[in-house]
């Protein structure tokens, strides 16, 4: 065996026991599995072992317990997701929630589901960290969320699928609903609005909805983020970033969302297009637009969904 094939063979053999062995051979545990997955672009390679380190550089020791005994496919994976992204574990633009791994076992001809002990964990991006990927898309000419106030009268045009609102959108009326709006340089419009009623009626179909998530309705980022999530998969030309994003989301559909930092504040206003924003300031301009958020609740998920459930879900 070449001096090559054996170092190959070493690093592949490379276990994570302990919190010292993830901080000490994260380089070799990340050379490994990019190895492994053929992604050999030097850049990429880079970006890689930066976020990996932010990860597990970054976290309390609670969690970095966890780490260690997440199954080790499962958590490169979602280093490589959010490297793709394009996000930080250290900035809080991506979090990572690790769920108990169950196993199959049978006994006494009864099939039951026990703990192992080890960890899978999804990604899951901060909804801000969202919003200025789809700003900072070539084609996005207006890109904004908004709370629809009770007495806001809307209307779907069937000619064209777009909603239209008559009345004054008072922040001071009970919400109603969400939407989110997404307007191309070419002035094509993608826009999305949903009830509570049909926020929560889809949220439901995860194993791990908690109601209590959703008895305020006013600056809720739960259901906000539902909408903008399902118009994400309706804007053209989106960047490979925002893929990646769209495809971890769908994967963790099932984990409650956890605000990660302090949401945008800004002044609501009805949710109406107006004149187009300065072009050297997407986000000033789109904050404008936005409502204002509370902090939301720390999130914990235990169960993969299947397939299926995630395309009822969407």
């Amino acid at each position: 065996m070449t001096e090559k094939k054996k170092k190959t063979l070493k690093t592949t053999e490379l276990t994570i026991s302990s919190i010292t062995d993830l901080q000490t051979n994260y380089k070799q545990i990340a050379d490994s599995h990019l190895s492994q997955r053929f992604a050999d672009n030097p850049e990429f390679q880079k970006e890689f072992l930066k976020t990996f380190s932010d990860l597990i550089f970054s976290q309390p020791d609670e969690m970095l317990e966890k780490l260690v005994k997440t199954r080790k496919n499962t958590l490169l994976n979602a280093v490589y997701v959010a490297t793709e992204a394009g996000a930080s574990f250290a900035k809080k633009e991506v979090s990572f929630i690790p769920y108990q791994y169950y196993k199959k076992t049978t006994e006494k001809g009864v099939e039951k589901k026990v703990a192992s002990g080890e960890f899978e964990g999804v990604v899951i991006f901060d909804i801000n960290f969202q919003k200025q990927v789809l700003l900072k898309l070539d084609n996005c000419k207006r890109f904004f969320t908004s709370e629809v106030h009770e007495g806001v009268k809307v209307i779907e045009d069937l000619t064209t699928g777009n909603i239209i609102f008559e009345g004054e959108n008072d922040i001071t009326k009970p919400t109603i609903g969400y939407y989110a709006v997404f307007i191309t340089t070419e002035g094509e419009r993608y826009d999305r609005f949903m009830t509570n009623a049909e926020i929560i009626t889809r949220a439901k179909f995860s194993p791990q909805f908690n109601a209590e998530h959703y008895k305020e309705t006013n600056n809720n980022i739960h259901l906000e983020k539902l909408v903008v999530r399902n118009l994400l998969k309706e804007i053209p030309k989106i960047s490979s970033r925002l893929k990646s994003i769209v495809a971890a989301d769908e994967a963790g559909s099932f984990v409650d969302y956890e605000e990660v930092h302090p949401e945008i504040e800004a002044k609501s206003s009805t949710p109406k297009e107006t004149a187009e924003p300065k072009k050297a300031n997407k986000l000033e301009d789109a904050k404008k637009d936005l409502a204002k958020s509370e902090k939301g609740v720390t999130a914990k998920s235990n169960v993969q969904p299947s397939e299926d459930d995630m395309q009822q879900f969407f």
